[in-house]
């Protein structure tokens, strides 16, 4: 059958043969453009990880006074210290007894890495160098009103704008802001007078938050391996849930990251509220790692066939890993001997990844350290 042109119109296909071109049959309709054809959809579209739930303030709170938790022994001791210096500031005759119980919080808070006896030498020989300072500024200039606003406002914006870990240099511009204001609104007994009061109340301030911190000993063991070991529990239902569905869930996954986050935290407050250094923060990193491993390979890995006997494993692999860890810190000869009989890592068929990472694990858990590439596992698994 032919398909008669219409006029001033050429067949399709036919403008290469020698016909006007331009032209379409006036038996078929014009072929859709290029853009407006659907494009193939890939087998396996990405789709987004759903979030967790928000958790209420009650479990917020909760989670901050568990076991898991380096929040009471902390405010265990600042509490002890502050109280103390109220009580003594109010039964010694004090010109600004609050200064006492500053000084004791001023001693007990500092940033990561900082231990307490690091953080009070640095904040009172800032102390002293900022009396200093004040002192001679009160020898050649008493500020006024707007002097006063210019100079607090200026000395405050540099501290604040110094890092946490310039511990010295923070007091030093903190101790004249402190002063000034005072001043500014008591004219007695002076500049001089003042800062010398500043210097002895915040210094025995110090003193009871040092006395504070040895009485009150760091972050128990106890805690620590419990943070380890809700770490790796939780990690465990997250991993056999995305083993036997093929795609993660976001309850049990929301939570083992939490419970994570929670010994990074952990990690982060054993070293400064240590009176004498211990290896412990280190112990604590390999296991750190290897759990963020596997929570990583749990939310950023394709979706796969479900394999509901290898999320068995897997979850009752990791539950005797988080009981191996309640017993003692990373690499510790009782943490060795409780590993010795959890049973062998999980070979996962489809997912050779996986098995080098929680092989990673228990390395970090019995060794204190992640195994180099290419070793041999040890339970031969």
């Amino acid at each position: 059958m032919f398909c008669r042109a219409a006029p001033g119109r050429a067949a399709p296909g036919r403008a290469g043969r020698g016909e006007s071109p331009g032209g379409t049959a006036a038996c078929s309709p014009p072929s859709p453009p290029s853009s407006a054809r659907p494009r193939p959809r890939p087998s396996h579209a990405p789709r987004p990880a759903p979030l967790p739930p928000r958790r209420s303030i009650g479990a917020e709170l909760r989670q901050a006074l568990s076991s898991t938790s380096p929040a009471p022994t902390i405010a265990l001791r600042v509490g002890l210290a502050v109280a103390v210096a109220t009580v003594l500031g109010w039964a010694l005759p004090l010109l600004h007894p609050a200064w006492v119980a500053v000084g004791a919080a001023a001693s007990l808070q500092g940033g990561p890495g900082r231990q307490p006896s690091q953080r009070a030498g640095a904040r009172f020989v800032g102390t002293v160098a900022g009396v200093a300072v004040t002192v001679l500024l009160a020898q050649v200039y008493q500020p006024g009103e707007w002097a006063t606003v210019i100079m607090v406002t200026v000395f405050h914006g540099v501290s604040r704008a110094l890092p946490p870990s310039a511990l010295l240099l923070r007091t030093l511009l903190n101790t004249p802001v402190a002063l000034l204001l005072v001043n500014a609104v008591f004219s007695k007994p002076g500049l001089g007078p003042l800062a010398a009061y500043r210097l002895l109340d915040l210094t025995l301030g110090m003193c009871l938050g040092m006395a504070a911190a040895l009485l009150v000993r760091g972050v128990p063991r106890r805690r620590v391996c419990a943070a380890v070991s809700a770490a790796v529990g939780a990690t465990g239902p997250a991993l056999a849930i995305r083993l036997r569905t093929g795609t993660p869930h976001a309850v049990s996954g929301g939570t083992a990251w939490r419970r994570t986050g929670d010994l990074w935290t952990m990690h982060a407050s054993v070293p400064a509220e240590e009176i004498r250094s211990t290896d412990t923060a280190d112990r604590l990193w390999p296991a750190l790692l290897a759990v963020r491993r596997l929570l990583a390979w749990n939310l950023l890995a394709g979706p796969s066939a479900p394999a509901p006997a290898d999320g068995a494993r897997v979850g009752g692999f990791l539950h005797a890993l988080a009981g191996a860890a309640r017993t003692d810190l990373p690499g510790s000869a009782r943490i060795g001997s409780a590993l010795s009989h959890s049973p062998r890592t999980p070979s996962p068929a489809h997912d050779p990844d996986l098995h080098r990472r929680l092989t990673a694990l228990r390395s970090a858990l019995e060794h204190a350290a992640l195994p180099s590439p290419g070793t041999k596992p040890p339970d031969g698994g």
